[in-house]
């Protein structure tokens, strides 16, 4: 895969998990649907 979209398919996890912390979802549950680590949900959700 190629960088750019690499960093496209992180930036679409981010933006979805951004949007689930909005409504207030487990932030286990956000970690296990988009792949990002429990750290980095932890992190959006500052």
């Amino acid at each position: 895969m190629v960088s750019y979209e690499k960093k496209g398919m992180e930036k679409a996890k981010t933006e979805i998990a951004e949007e689930m912390l909005k409504k207030d979802m487990d932030i286990e549950t956000i970690s296990e649907l988009t792949g990002l680590t429990t750290e980095e949900v932890l992190r959006l959700k500052q």
